[in-house]
């Protein structure tokens, strides 16, 4: 075999390779296994933001109560908890006050 052959043969297998892994992550996607975020079930991450590196934050509902966690590679602690209608006043003081909007649900 000559090395033109060769490297066509290569290329095409690369092909078909990528070519399978993209329709597994579609098929994934498309049943709900990677990548999705749904509205269904009993928790909800409503926000999520690093802080500073292995360190977040996290806005999480759970049966309309509003936890907000802490997360580092040690653990994670509740910082504090709201229920709807404070987060509804806390919504609206940080829309009037110009900072980025947070979708109550």
């Amino acid at each position: 075999m000559d090395t033109a052959s060769l490297i066509i043969r290569m290329i095409s297998a690369l092909a078909i390779i990528l070519g399978l892994m993209a329709a597994i992550v579609f098929l994934l996607k498309k049943w709900g296994g990677v990548g999705t975020r749904t509205n269904k079930g009993y928790i909800q991450v409503v926000e999520n933001r690093l802080i500073l590196p292995k360190r977040h934050i996290s806005l999480i509902k759970v049966a309309g109560t509003y936890f907000l966690i802490g997360s580092t590679e040690h653990g994670m602690n509740l910082i504090g908890t709201m229920d709807r209608e404070e987060m509804e006043s806390f919504h609206n003081m940080m829309e009037k006050s110009g900072k980025e909007e947070l979708k109550i649900q």
